[in-house]
């Protein structure tokens, strides 16, 4: 995992944290081969801030975590689409426990939701303009990760579409998270790792929630 420069306790909001890591990635800047592609929602603020500083193409990523039943905040899988293709995953040390626990048709349920909000996410931001990653370096950006089920998700279809390289940069994931994505990727950006992890919104002194408007308005193709 790459290092960075001291990291603050927090950051201000989302593209505070975007700004930070960008600082980490100038090898990147104004390439023409790199697109960073933010996981919709709350990935869009920090992907955009990301390309804005270097210069290079941005656009969203469709994805959807599965949550536990009674526990929608910890993800078992989730689930990503790009350019026709849909990719899901289960986070194994979630999943175990989640199928003993909860029956299938509660598991199956979350997943049929989670389909439909897909689907909607899809036709609403990115429809027929996805912008290409075939041979381009791919930078994936969320405003943190959990348990890494959407990044594991994001990977997994991107892989599918056949880029030259996948950079993932975070600004704040638990190290369980890390070492779990790290070795599926060309490189892992992250800011924080904390010793102690609850929520990725412990990390952001805002976290308002990113609504279909500010998608819209920080994706310059829609």
């Amino acid at each position: 995992m790459s290092t960075v420069r001291k990291a603050p306790d927090r950051f201000a909001d989302r593209v505070e944290a975007g700004a930070f890591l960008a600082e980490d990635l100038t090898e990147f800047s104004d390439a023409p081969d790199v697109l960073v592609l933010g996981l919709m929602r709350g990935g869009v603020p920090v992907a955009a801030e990301i390309a804005r500083v270097l210069g290079v193409a941005v656009d969203g990523l469709a994805v959807r975590k599965l949550g536990l039943p009674e526990r929608s905040e910890t993800a078992f899988g989730a689930l990503a689409s790009h350019a026709g293709t849909t990719a899901l995953k289960y986070v194994e040390r979630v999943w175990g426990p989640a199928q003993q626990h909860f029956t299938p048709d509660q598991l199956e349920a979350v997943e049929a939701e989670a389909r439909i909000e897909l689907q909607r996410l899809q036709d609403t931001f990115v429809g027929e303009m996805a912008l290409p990653v075939a041979g381009n370096t791919v930078i994936l950006v969320d405003d943190g990760m959990a348990t890494g089920a959407t990044m594991l998700a994001a990977i997994e279809v991107i892989r599918a579409a056949g880029p030259a390289r996948i950079v993932v940069a975070v600004p704040v994931a638990p190290a369980v998270a890390c070492r779990e994505i790290e070795p599926l990727v060309d490189r892992l950006l992250c800011a924080i790792v904390p010793r102690v992890f609850h929520s990725v919104s412990a990390f952001y002194s805002r976290f308002d929630q990113v609504d279909d408007a500010e998608v819209i308005a920080l994706i310059p193709h829609f």
